[in-house]
C-alpha cells in the first residue's frame, strides 16, 4: 500500500513530511479550526455544510481562510483519491486551518498566514452489534461554559471535552454527557445528544452551549419532514435519566443508541424511534451522497 498523503498549504506530500512549524498558534494555544467529514463510497455527506461551519469559525476566530469552498472541496476529491478511498468503503476527512506563525501578541490579531491541512483515513463504522448494544453514558461534572464563544465552534481547544470522557471512562462509562454551567443538558463530548420521550423527540436547544452538528440538523429536518415530534429544550439531567431512548449523533458513527445513564437503564436501546431514525438518515445519504 502507498504510504498515506496529506495536503498541507497547497502541496500534497506523505504523512512524516506533513509538519507544521513549532511556533504555529495551534500548537501554541490551540488556535485552529476544522471540520471531520464521513465520506461513503469517496462521497463525502454534506461537504458544503461542514465548510459553511468551517468558514464562520474562522470569521469568529478572524482568521483569513487561505482556500475558498469550491477549492477546499476539490481537495478533498483529490485526496481521497491519492489515498484510495474514492470509490469504495467509508473515510474519515479532517479539514484544519490553524491560526498561522505566532508573532507575539496572544489576542486574535495575526501576523503569519494560516496552514491548511486535509487528511483522509479508512474509517470503521460500529459494528451492528455495537449499535445493539449501545453506550454507556455518564454524566459529567465538567460543565460547559455558556458565556464562552468556543462553545459553540468547532476549535482546537478540546480539552474539557478530554477530560469529561476520560472522567467516564475511569467511572467505567463509554462517554459523558455535559451540562451547562446552569445544569441544564448540553452534548456528549463529541457528539450531539438527543432522547425520546413517549413518542417526542427532544434535544437541547441552542442556549445550551454546545456545537451544532450537521448530523444534529439532519435529524430534525427529517422529524419534520416525516411529522414526528421533536422539540429543543432546555431542562436538567432528570429529562435524560427518564427518557424511553437515547442516542447520540455526529458525522462519523450518524446516530448511536445509548443504554445506561448512570446507573440508570434506558428502557429501550435501540428504540423503535430511534430505528425508525437511523433507517431514514441512512436513506438520506444515500440521496445526497450516492454511490
Amino acid at each position: 500500500m502507498n504510504e498515506e498523503q496529506v495536503f498541507i498549504n497547497g502541496e500534497m506530500v506523505p504523512l512524516a513530511e506533513a509538519l507544521l512549524p513549532v511556533d504555529d498558534r495551534a500548537s501554541l494555544f490551540g488556535d485552529s479550526a476544522f471540520e471531520t467529514v464521513r465520506a461513503y463510497d469517496g462521497q463525502p455527506f454534506r461537504l458544503w455544510r461542514h465548510l459553511e461551519r468551517l468558514a464562520e469559525t474562522c470569521r469568529l476566530l478572524r482568521i483569513e481562510l487561505p482556500l475558498s469552498s469550491m477549492e477546499l472541496t476539490a481537495t478533498v476529491a483529490l485526496i481521497l483519491g491519492e489515498n484510495g478511498l474514492d470509490s469504495i468503503g467509508n473515510a474519515r476527512v479532517r479539514i484544519t486551518v490553524t491560526g498561522g506563525v505566532s508573532h507575539g501578541p496572544k489576542g486574535l490579531d495575526r501576523g503569519g498566514r494560516p496552514s491548511v491541512v486535509i487528511t483522509a483515513r479508512h474509517y470503521e463504522p460500529p459494528t451492528s452489534e455495537q449499535y445493539e448494544r449501545g453506550l454507556s453514558l455518564a454524566i459529567s461534572g465538567i460543565k460547559r461554559n455558556t458565556s464562552s464563544p468556543l462553545s459553540q465552534i468547532k476549535t482546537g481547544n478540546y480539552m474539557d471535552s478530554m477530560f469529561a470522557r476520560q472522567e467516564a471512562l475511569d467511572r467505567g462509562h463509554d462517554d459523558a454527557v455535559m451540562l451547562t454551567t446552569a445544569g441544564n443538558l448540553a452534548e456528549a463530548t463529541s457528539s450531539n445528544l438527543f432522547m425520546v420521550k413517549d413518542g417526542e423527540v427532544l434535544t437541547p436547544n441552542m442556549g445550551c452551549a454546545f456545537l451544532p452538528g450537521i448530523t444534529r440538523e439532519a435529524l430534525i429536518e427529517i422529524c419534520l419532514d416525516q411529522g414526528i415530534p421533536c422539540r429543543e429544550i432546555m431542562e436538567g439531567p432528570e429529562t435524560l435519566t427518564s427518557a424511553d431512548e437515547v442516542f447520540l449523533t455526529n458525522s462519523m458513527f450518524e446516530l448511536m443508541p445509548a443504554c445506561r445513564v448512570g446507573t440508570n437503564d434506558v428502557p429501550s436501546c435501540p428504540g423503535p424511534v430511534t430505528l425508525r431514525l437511523h433507517a431514514a438518515f441512512r436513506e438520506l445519504v444515500g440521496r445526497e451522497a450516492p454511490c
